[in-house]
């Protein structure tokens, strides 16, 4: 039986060509569906960051009536400072016309001299002078305790760059305690203990946000004049950061849900349900974990995570 090698040549030609053809529409469906992807993933980041936006600047609206009242603090005894600084001034003017008189006349220096004495007691100029000099350090220490709340709250609003950067974890600590100063002092005591730990790569607004709504949870969890303890440490496994109240604790039915988005115990208008589910999500952004351990009535301790990974050497 003859072989017709040309139809056989045809026909695998023709098996090839559809087969070719069906890779190159498989490949580009599967190029399509890698953009679409792309831009699903790129829509979801962006998503994900205005939503952290979004729940951060929730929490400043709460931190907003503290907020105002520890910068008022400082500014009120800047003003009635400036205004003590003001009337002395008047004293020491009204010093200065007194004597001029004596000195341009030439009076003899036994005379200028008892002058002096009546003057400095009339106005009362040494006092007013040492008043001066507390005045200017009350006046200082308010300004500087102006500018670290504003630098702290900078810190806090702040939409992080696409790049992680070299942070220093106890820094934002203390901003993120700082700028919460006004809740918990009224109503809990904060005992820190922050070692020595290497900087790491992070994003420092995002690291404040997490820190910021730890506290604040672990302040509504007390009662009047509970206790919660902050402190950091490096470890085997990277770097330590511990939030620990003696609070009412969580049940193991809320436990189960803590990451939950929108769960919540607080009360309506208290709360988003987003904040510790957002806080797990960035320390995850850092390679990190969030790890609870709790006890009704005794209290609760969040540790977060940062591996050894992140940190940076000298």
């Amino acid at each position: 039986m003859a072989v017709d090698y040309q139809a056989a040549y045809e026909r695998e030609r023709t098996m090839r060509q559809q087969a070719e053809q069906l890779l190159e529409d498989k490949s580009r469906e599967l190029y399509t569906s890698m953009q679409t992807l792309e831009q699903t993933l790129d829509d979801l980041k962006a998503s994900q960051n205005q939503l952290v936006q979004t729940e951060k600047m929730a929490s400043l609206g709460v931190l907003a009536a503290g907020v105002a009242h520890e910068i008022n603090n400082p500014i009120g005894y800047i003003t009635s400072n400036f205004n003590s600084l003001q009337e002395g001034l008047k004293y020491i003017q009204s010093f200065i016309a007194d004597m001029q008189p004596s000195i341009e006349e030439e009076v003899d220096a036994e005379k200028i001299k008892n002058l002096w004495q009546q003057l400095l007691k009339k106005y009362d100029l040494v006092y007013l002078l040492e008043d001066f000099i507390d005045l200017s350090k009350e006046t200082s220490e308010g300004l500087a305790r102006v500018k670290q709340i504003v630098a702290d709250l900078r810190a806090f609003t702040r939409e992080d760059k696409a790049e992680k950067s070299r942070v220093d974890i106890n820094d934002i600590l203390r901003g993120s305690i700082n700028i919460l100063e006004n809740q918990t002092k009224y109503h809990a005591n904060i005992v820190t203990k922050l070692t020595e730990i290497p900087t790491v790569m992070g994003f420092a607004g995002k690291l404040s946000q997490v820190f910021t709504n730890l506290i604040s949870n672990a302040n509504q969890a007390v009662d009047d004049n509970g206790t919660i303890h902050i402190f950091t440490e490096k470890a085997d496994d990277g770097i330590r950061i511990s939030v620990q109240d003696n609070g009412h604790g969580i049940s193991e039915d809320n436990m189960k849900n803590l990451f939950t988005p929108f769960f919540t115990t607080k009360p309506i208008g208290e709360g988003t349900g987003l904040g510790l589910s957002i806080s797990h999500g960035i320390i995850e952004e850092h390679g990190g974990e969030i790890l609870v351990s709790s006890k009704i009535d005794v209290g609760t301790m969040f540790t977060v995570l940062i591996p050894l990974s992140q940190i940076v050497e000298g």
